[in-house]
């Protein structure tokens, strides 16, 4: 996709794997450990455990009682998730966050759209770690999907985010680190690059003119 120079003002930041680690795999290695089963766990199980706090108001343990009930013979997994799902986050990702800031010192206005539970949203450090995820204060808006009860990649919540943020489809780079979603942006209208690493990104930017 071609921009006009100087076309795209704002860039738009997903949050989990482009500028936050988050790998609930290491955490459940130790309860599953066949790749193939831990695959099939996380295509079932996990996404279930996922959408049942993601679109609930209760806290993670009520949402996720039923469950429980449901697949008692999986109870330490759900509990896991129930009381561990902080540490599935690693940190913040160093190199990504010095393009935002690069992107913050050339005065681009950045903001963030991602797919997040709002129990845990803003995230924190589990007990034993300390991250620093300061960096957030850089955002003039984030859109938390379990806020606002719609998630990517469907296109309400692209259309919710760029009104609330007050941009126009063809002002907006949308970065994230799933195919879908972008797939999503670039049929709104917006430039979707997908994440692989910091030093990509910092390229595609510098391509359209938003970081020398």
């Amino acid at each position: 996709m071609s921009d006009i120079q100087g076309q795209r003002r704002v860039v738009i930041f997903d949050m989990g794997n482009v500028l936050i680690d988050w790998d609930p795999d290491a955490r459940y290695q130790t309860h599953i450990a066949d790749d193939r089963d831990r695959a099939l766990f996380f295509a079932g199980l996990f996404r279930r455990m996922h959408w049942a706090v993601h679109d609930s108001d209760q806290s993670f343990s009520d949402a996720l009682s039923s469950l429980k009930q449901e697949e008692p013979s999986s109870r330490a997994l759900i509990e896991q998730f129930e009381h561990g799902w902080y540490e599935f986050l690693r940190g913040p990702m160093d190199a990504s966050v010095a393009v935002l800031e690069a992107l913050v010192a050339a005065q681009v206005p950045v903001y963030g759209l991602t797919n997040w539970p709002h129990q845990t949203w803003p995230p924190k450090s589990a007990a034993a770690t300390d991250h620093n995820y300061g960096f957030l204060q850089h955002f003039k808006d984030v859109v938390v999907s379990g806020q606002v009860k719609m998630h990517k990649p469907d296109e309400d919540i692209y259309d919710y985010a760029l009104t609330r943020f007050g941009v126009r489809p063809e002002e907006a780079v949308f970065v994230d680190d799933l195919r879908e979603n972008i797939e999503t942006a670039n049929r709104l209208g917006l430039h979707g690059i997908q994440f692989t690493d910091a030093a990509s990104l910092h390229v595609e930017l510098t391509n359209l003119g938003l970081l020398a």
